[in-house]
C-alpha cells in the first residue's frame, strides 16, 4: 500500500466551494488513493506535500480553507507520480497556485516554521497568458534582425513554398518544446526533494516553493525558514538561480514575510 496521501476534491473544507470541484478536474488533482510505484521504494530526505488554490476556491474570511491539500509524497517514485498527474503550469487558469511544502507545514506565513521566514522570489516574464514559456527559443527562431527584413520580404516573395514549409516545421518544433515555465518548475522540485538547493549540514532553511500563475507574469517563490540568516540566504539564491537554469546576472528577490508584502 502506498504511504501517499492524497485528498479528493470532498475531503477538504474549501472543495464544498463553488468551482473547486472544476479546479481538481482540470489540474489533474485527483491522484490516485493507491499508487503502484513497483515494489522497490527509494525513500525521499524530506516528505514533501503539494497544495492547490485558485480564485474558486477562495475564502475571504479563512485564507486557510482556500488551499486544496493534494498529496503528499515520501519517495522518489510518489514524487514522479505526482509530476505525472499534476497538469504542468503554463495551462494552469489564471489566478492558481501549487505550493509545494514541507510537511507538515502550510504554506502560510502563520505557520510556526514560517513566521520568522522570507521568501526569494522573481517574476518570470510579461507576456500574456498563451505565450507563456519559450521565449527565447522564440526569439531565436524569428528569422533575423530588423535590417533583413528586406531580404525576407524578397525570399517570401520569390520562394513561398519553402517560407511556408519553415513555418509548419517552426509550429510543429513549438508545439512538441515544453514550455520554460513547466522545465524550470520541474527542475526546482527536483532540486528541492533532491536537497540540491542547501546542501549544507544543517540546511533546513527551505520551506516550500511557491508557483503564481499570472496574466502578465508568472511568480516563483521559494520559502525560507530564518529572514535573518543572510549568508544561507545568499548561497541558497546562487543554487537556484542555476537550477532554475536562468543567466547568473538575474537576481530573485528576498522579502521577509514580516513586511507582509
Amino acid at each position: 500500500m502506498s504511504d501517499v496521501k492524497s485528498k479528493e476534491a470532498g475531503a477538504n473544507p474549501a472543495a464544498s466551494k463553488s468551482g473547486t470541484v472544476e479546479d481538481v478536474a482540470e489540474t489533474k488533482l485527483a491522484v490516485p488513493r493507491s499508487l503502484d510505484t513497483g515494489s522497490k521504494k527509494h525513500p525521499l530526505n524530506s516528505s514533501w506535500t503539494l497544495w492547490y488554490d485558485s480564485l474558486s476556491t477562495y475564502d475571504s474570511e479563512r485564507w486557510e480553507l482556500s488551499l486544496v491539500e493534494v498529496i503528499t509524497v515520501r519517495t522518489v517514485e510518489e514524487f514522479f507520480t505526482m509530476l505525472h498527474y499534476c497538469k504542468p503550469p503554463h495551462v494552469l487558469r489564471v489566478s492558481a497556485q501549487y505550493h509545494f511544502f514541507r510537511e507538515g507545514v502550510k504554506p502560510m506565513w502563520e505557520d510556526p516554521s514560517n513566521k520568522a521566514g522570507g521568501k526569494l522570489w522573481i517574476s518570470l516574464d510579461d507576456k500574456p497568458v498563451g505565450d507563456v514559456g519559450g521565449r527565447k527559443w522564440e526569439n531565436a527562431n524569428t528569422g533575423g534582425a530588423a535590417g533583413g527584413e528586406k531580404d525576407n520580404a524578397s525570399a517570401a516573395t520569390n520562394n513561398s513554398s519553402s517560407n511556408q514549409n519553415a513555418k509548419a516545421k517552426k509550429e510543429e518544433q513549438e508545439t512538441e518544446k515544453k514550455p520554460e515555465l513547466d522545465t524550470m518548475w520541474e527542475n526546482l522540485l527536483m532540486a528541492m526533494v533532491g536537497e540540491y538547493l542547501d546542501p549544507e549540514p544543517d540546511g533546513d532553511h527551505i520551506m516550500g516553493l511557491v508557483l503564481s500563475r499570472r496574466k502578465y507574469h508568472n511568480r516563483i517563490a521559494l520559502w525560507l525558514r530564518d529572514a535573518s540568516a543572510s549568508e544561507a540566504v545568499a548561497r541558497i539564491e546562487k543554487k537556484l538561480v542555476k537550477e532554475a537554469g536562468l543567466p547568473p546576472a538575474m537576481k530573485f528577490i528576498f522579502t521577509p514575510h514580516s513586511t507582509g508584502k
